[in-house]
């Protein structure tokens, strides 16, 4: 048994005849006959008896059509699925973010990667960039969205865009009735912040440090930059945030920029070499992410 013999029994069974079967097939009709002879001695029942000018299944026949239908639906699943394996369109790709930007837009970008790929299984989660690191290092995800690696890390890096930092402010705050800010403003104030390992609070801390010589007390920490936005609106304090995470811009809030100072760092691909068909569907998806992303 082999699945040219199923396909054959397949057609002949739908077509009501060999010969038609051996016409769709560009077989010779002997060739039907034999595949049939071939099955029937395979399972030692009979599955076509003749009906006028045609054939028509037995009874046992019928019973084993279902059974070769699944089959051979199965096998054309499997081709299907291998050859967009091969040309990228399947697979199981492992994404990492930091956020904002994994939530603001890597989330969205992903959803309308996929609605086109079906037979995609996208895995997404966002966290520090350190984590992101240390999960690329050690094969937990395949791409990851962050900060370039430390020197002399073994993975390729591509940047995309540079995120500057804006002053998130209560549209009331001292701040925000300044004509300029500079750097020694944000000593006077209390600074909100998200976890110690996140990269945004090492950005603002790093600039208070080299140039005013002072390391700011977080008063208040937050798990998630919404979280943080969520006080900024009660006038708790300010924070530090990169511009996507205040578009649109919340209610009651003012976004501010300081004079003389670039809170920024380079956001970009961070990704290990694969040479399995898992290199292919991601190469596709880095390609689609630099360009969607690039704009940023």
């Amino acid at each position: 048994m082999n699945l040219q013999n199923l396909r054959t029994f397949y057609l002949a069974a739908k077509r009501g005849s060999f010969a038609a079967a051996a016409e769709e097939l560009l077989y010779a009709p002997s060739t039907v006959t034999l595949h049939i002879q071939q099955l029937e001695a395979a399972w030692g029942v009979k599955l076509f008896e003749k009906h006028g000018r045609g054939v028509r299944l037995t009874n046992e026949g019928r019973t084993i059509l279902g059974k070769v239908t699944t089959i051979l639906d199965q096998v054309d699943t499997l081709d299907r699925t291998v050859q967009d394996m091969v040309e990228g369109e399947a697979g199981h790709i492992r994404i990492g973010a930091i956020e904002p930007v994994g939530s603001w837009s890597v989330a969205p970008l992903i959803a309308e990667y996929i609605r086109e790929r079906p037979m995609l299984q996208i895995n997404f989660e966002t966290g520090s960039g350190y984590t992101m690191m240390d999960r690329i290092e050690a094969g937990e995800l395949d791409v990851g969205l962050t900060y370039p690696p430390p020197p002399g890390t073994p993975m390729r890096f591509e940047p995309l865009f540079t995120e500057q930092m804006g002053l998130l402010m209560y549209h009331a705050h001292p701040l925000a009735r300044k004509p300029r800010l500079r750097l020694d403003d944000l000593r006077r104030v209390r600074l909100i912040f998200t976890d110690t390992v996140s990269a945004y609070r090492g950005i603002v801390q790093n600039n208070l440090i080299a140039y005013g010589g002072t390391h700011p007390y977080a008063n208040i920490e937050m798990t998630s930059i919404r979280g943080v936005v969520a006080l900024v609106q009660r006038n708790i304090g300010v924070a530090m945030l990169p511009p996507m995470a205040a578009d649109p811009l919340p209610e009651q809030t003012v976004l501010r920029y300081v004079e003389g100072h670039r809170f920024e760092r380079t956001i970009g691909l961070l990704f290990r070499d694969y040479d399995d068909l898992r290199r292919r569907a991601l190469d596709k998806f880095i390609v689609y992410l630099s360009y969607k992303l690039s704009d940023l």
